[in-house]
């Protein structure tokens, strides 16, 4: 079954004026994605933009995709701009995503911005005690979280200028958290911007706690092929597309 297919817009649902959510219905048979994973879209049948974009998986059902976009140039603007019955260019889904936790790990979600997209399949399916600790700029680039709470009660707010829940990111409230909530175990399963996921693994690394880290990183082909996706680990380079984007902690080198 091939990873290449087209599919249409069912809906796209703008939550503010920099993030949308966009729901697509899969023309072609395809494959079933996994938690972690992600897809490579093109809204342009043109050239212009180039390259397609890649999407973490937001949700997703038999019949339908959906994805969590923020607005960065031309190309998520044309997704942002997409209508009902609009055809878009799909690849995926790609790369590695999340293992399953070990029967006596407790589930530990690290999110930043739109690294909830990555993380969101994860709440409630894979434990019953797994907690989420959620970070965005500002409580109103915090999304999804009526969706978050039908799902968890566990759920730890912050917010870098502390209009909603904790002042901080999601790193720091989980570090002044974590003796508190004795929690047996922890496994960390985390997506955010780089400055965010480099705190976290300097703490993890320090407490020998496990983890996993989806990596952000721009890419051009999305199958292993350019070379343009590259992060350092202790058994040399690997791409994000075709190894990641879920890596180990404790393959990587800080």
């Amino acid at each position: 079954m091939s990873r290449f297919f087209q599919a249409e817009v069912s809906g796209n649902i703008h939550l503010s004026q920099t993030h949308n959510i966009l729901k697509l219905a899969p023309l072609q048979p395809h494959v079933r994605p996994a938690a972690g994973q992600f897809y490579l879209l093109r809204a342009s049948e043109t050239l212009d933009p180039l390259l397609r974009r890649p999407f973490s998986i937001l949700r997703w059902d038999d019949m339908h995709l959906e994805f969590l976009v923020r607005l960065k140039g031309r190309g998520t603007l044309l997704l942002r701009n997409m209508r009902p019955g609009d055809s878009i260019d799909m690849l995926g889904p790609l790369g590695n995503g999340y293992p399953e936790p070990l029967k006596d790990e407790t589930p530990i979600l690290v999110a930043g911005g739109v690294g909830i997209a990555s993380v969101f399949p994860l709440i409630g399916s894979v434990h019953a005690g797994t907690r989420l600790f959620y970070g965005a700029v500002n409580s109103t680039e915090l999304y999804l979280l009526d969706d978050i709470k039908k799902l968890t009660g566990h759920i730890y707010i912050s917010t870098d200028d502390g209009s909603m829940g904790f002042k901080g990111n999601a790193v720091e409230r989980l570090i002044e958290s974590l003796n508190d909530l004795a929690i047996a175990n922890p496994a960390v399963y985390a997506c955010g911007p780089e400055g965010m996921i480099a705190a976290l693994l300097k703490f993890l690394n320090e407490r020998g706690i496990p983890g996993y880290i989806s990596f952000e990183e721009k890419m051009a082909c999305g199958i292993g092929a350019c070379l343009g996706c590259v992060i350092k680990t202790g058994q040399g380079y690997k791409r994000v597309c075709k190894e990641g984007p879920v890596f180990d902690v404790r393959e990587i080198v800080c």
